[in-house]
């Protein structure tokens, strides 16, 4: 039955990948500008023409440039340049975070809160990584979803307790990364801020030692990450790195491990 889940889960992480790279291909774009609707280069309209698999009775019309689904290759078909991520790197990452998060994650309510945390929080790492931007359209429904669901096992399986412990726990750790935010002047953003309390949400309902690894691996892996671009030459002291993934990454990483 798990086995069964998880590849159900890992082939609807594959169809929502889709769609999740046309989302991250919009909004991949700097604080203060408009919505990415052609391609950055050249402004050929990536969405110009019918899909293949798109049904007969659509007109291209129907996928007119305001659309911006980007094709598999990550790049615009007219002058080449990268217009979203490496190809199907959205798609497998999401398929892959579904179904281990099928093997490890129960009951099917709190299974259900970390899939829709997923699936806000892989546009998000991409974006971030690309922009250090964190939109609110996602950061919005990530905290809103796994907050509802995690009401919803926690009235079904009389769990009140985890959900307090969540609610506070992801008060916590938003707390804690405004205080670095302000601290740092820059270093983290209110985008940080607030995908760190739907993380945050999601680590406590496990448990404080949950959230405090999860934490501990997003910081250090950040940490890590800006030493060896300052050993390469790529980086100086005063130069601020995107978080946003590697609170993701790390926070993920503790929900599968524990």
């Amino acid at each position: 039955m798990t086995a069964a889940l998880a590849t159900s889960l890992a082939l609807a992480g594959l169809a929502a990948g889709w769609g999740l790279r046309a989302v991250t291909a919009r909004y991949a774009v700097p604080a203060g500008e408009p919505h990415r609707r052609s391609c950055p280069g050249c402004g050929h309209p990536a969405a110009s023409q019918r899909p293949r698999f798109a049904p007969r009775w659509l007109s291209p019309r129907s996928f007119s440039p305001r659309w911006f689904l980007p094709r598999p290759s990550g790049r615009c078909p007219a002058c080449g340049q990268r217009t979203g991520p490496p190809p199907f790197a959205v798609e497998a990452i999401t398929a892959l975070t579904l179904a281990a998060l099928a093997l490890r994650v129960h009951p099917g309510l709190v299974l259900a809160a970390a899939c829709w945390l997923a699936v806000c929080a892989v546009p998000l790492a991409f974006i971030d990584a690309a922009v250090r931007r964190l939109p609110d359209l996602l950061t919005a429904p990530a905290y809103a979803g796994t907050g509802l669901l995690l009401m919803a096992a926690a009235a079904v399986g009389g769990h009140w307790h985890d959900l307090l412990r969540a609610g506070l726990g992801g008060l916590a750790l938003a707390g804690f990364c405004l205080a670095v935010a302000v601290v740092s002047r820059g270093g983290m953003g209110l985008g940080d801020v607030k995908v760190a309390a739907s993380l945050g949400t999601l680590l406590a309902w496990r448990g404080w030692s949950t959230l405090l690894a999860g934490a501990f691996a997003g910081f250090l892996l950040a940490a890590a990450y800006g030493i060896v671009l300052l050993l390469a030459g790529r980086a100086t002291r005063k130069q601020h790195i995107p978080f946003g993934p590697f609170l993701i990454i790390g926070a993920f990483a503790a929900i599968l491990a524990w």
